[in-house]
């Protein structure tokens, strides 16, 4: 029986949202979609290159999190981070589920980000 082990001490927040990552500056930028996010890393699929990404390395990634703004409009913050890729799955030939863990978290709870539940349909409240 496959069973994962849950590492990340908070709740993920699941969405579909976009993410870009690249080897260092002057390396070409890649997209995937976001899995899920926490304040200590975040998980996407992308189509798989030579040799990357794989575990170990490390990545620079760009993502947006909605959250609300004045007159409780929706507006995105926009967040960079360096990251190391804890884990690659080969999802057939021609997709990868990434898992990168942040060197510097966020600052910020995405599960908890009332503009986010909202967004998604979900109850904000805490259970």
């Amino acid at each position: 029986m496959d069973r994962t082990i849950e590492r990340r001490k908070e709740q993920r927040l699941y969405c579909h949202w976009p993410v870009w990552f690249t080897e260092g500056l002057g390396k070409m930028l890649y997209q995937g979609q976001m899995l899920d996010i926490s304040s200590d890393g975040v998980a996407f699929t992308c189509h798989p290159e030579k040799k990357f990404p794989n575990p170990g390395q490390k990545v620079t990634t760009h993502f947006n999190v909605p959250h609300l703004g004045l007159d409780d409009a929706y507006d995105m913050t926009t967040f960079t981070r360096i990251s190391h890729i804890c884990r690659v799955d080969n999802i057939g030939k021609s997709l990868r589920r990434v898992a990168v863990h942040f060197d510097e978290p966020l600052d910020l709870k995405p599960s908890k980000l009332k503009a986010v539940n909202l967004m998604l349909g979900k109850d904000p409240t805490p259970q």
